[in-house]
């Protein structure tokens, strides 16, 4: 999109981090639908989510993925937790029949204290959201804590050698290495760490894989 080139790379990156006002909701709405679509895609596929699954979501933003998790555990129930309050609104929106059914739930928070007990999830996924967690591991950990045991986690996101071919803020965005994800997967407790690849556009899709105990 044109008007995307007229904005400073600091905003843009600030704004993918944590959309808000005019530009997050309309304009990374947009963003978010078209950039993650392969890669949500990805993550879906290997969820391989079953009727009944509990899932989560980390970092929702638009709720696209959220409401294709939800059609599928038709019997099970998909929570979401993101800390930008218009994401909230918008993803809201686009999931209000399946809140109404009480199918999906949508939380605003952060996502280093999980709302949730612990053992809640079968499934729990995060796609492009890596880059903006400072000091990771916690998150890991936080992670590890609500997934049930023989549970998984997906991580969806982009290696650093994608990462560098774009103009981002090196002040919001860190960037991971495959080997870097299969590290912290270990070393936050996940057994059986991988990474599955996926011929994707405009870069190959990755999504790195661990399963609780």
């Amino acid at each position: 999109m044109f008007i995307i080139k007229l904005i400073p790379s600091s905003v843009l990156s600030r704004q993918a981090r944590k959309p808000s006002g005019i530009i997050g909701r309309y304009l990374m709405t947009k963003v978010f639908n078209a950039g993650n679509f392969d890669l949500n895609s990805f993550a879906k596929e290997t969820l391989d989510i079953k009727v009944d699954d509990r899932i989560l979501e980390i970092g929702f933003g638009p709720g696209k993925l959220i409401k294709e998790m939800a059609e599928i555990a038709i019997k099970g129930h998909v929570d979401g937790v993101d800390f930008s309050r218009d994401m909230l609104k918008e993803a809201t929106k686009v999931n209000r029949q399946l809140i109404s059914k009480g199918r999906v739930k949508l939380h605003e928070g952060d996502c280093r204290t999980l709302p949730f007990d612990d053992d809640s999830f079968d499934k729990l996924c995060s796609i492009n959201t890596l880059y903006f967690w400072e000091e990771p591991e916690k998150y890991f950990l936080e992670i590890f804590r609500v997934v049930k045991p023989g549970g998984m986690v997906v991580v969806g996101f982009r290696d650093k050698e994608q990462m560098s071919k774009l103009s981002l803020d090196q002040n919001v965005f860190s960037t991971y290495t495959q080997e870097d994800l299969v590290l912290l997967l270990t070393d936050t407790g996940f057994s059986r760490p991988r990474i599955e690849k996926k011929e994707g556009k405009p870069f190959l899709s990755y999504c790195a894989v661990g399963h609780k105990s």
